[in-house]
C-alpha cells in the first residue's frame, strides 16, 4: 500500500512539472493554429472573389455573343443554368471536403505518452 502512495506522489509530481509544458505547448499551438487559419480564410477570399468575377464575365461575354442572334433568349438561360450548376458543384464539393487534420495533435500525443507513462509505472 506505502508502495503504492509512493508511485502516485511520484505521479503526481511528474504531471505538475509538466503542466508548465502542456500549456506552453498549448500556448504555441493556438497561435499557430490561428495563423494557419488566417492565411487559409484569406486565400479563400481571394479565390472567391476572383471565381465570382469570372464566372459573371464569361457570363456577359456569352449573353453579348448571342445579342444580335434569334438565340439571345438561350444564351441567357444558359448562362443561368452554369450559374446553377457552378454553385451545385461548389456545394457538392464543400460537403465532400474533409478537415485536414487535428489542430491540437501534439498536444493530445504528449498527453497520450505521459498516461501511458503512468499506466507503466502504475
Amino acid at each position: 500500500m506505502f508502495e503504492t502512495l509512493h508511485k502516485s506522489k511520484q505521479i503526481s509530481v511528474i504531471a505538475l512539472d509538466r503542466l508548465g509544458d502542456y500549456i506552453e505547448l498549448l500556448r504555441i499551438e493556438l497561435k499557430l493554429q490561428g495563423r494557419e487559419l488566417g492565411m487559409q480564410l484569406l486565400g479563400y477570399a481571394v479565390a472567391a472573389l476572383f471565381s465570382v468575377l469570372t464566372v459573371v464575365f464569361v457570363g456577359f461575354a456569352i449573353i453579348i455573343t448571342f445579342w444580335d442572334s434569334p438565340h439571345r433568349t438561350l444564351a441567357a438561360w444558359a448562362v443561368v443554368a452554369l450559374y446553377a450548376a457552378m454553385v451545385g458543384i461548389g456545394v457538392f464539393f464543400s460537403f465532400k471536403h474533409e478537415p485536414a487534420g487535428s489542430a491540437f495533435s501534439t498536444l493530445r500525443n504528449e498527453l497520450k505518452r505521459d498516461v501511458d507513462l503512468v499506466k507503466e509505472s502504475i
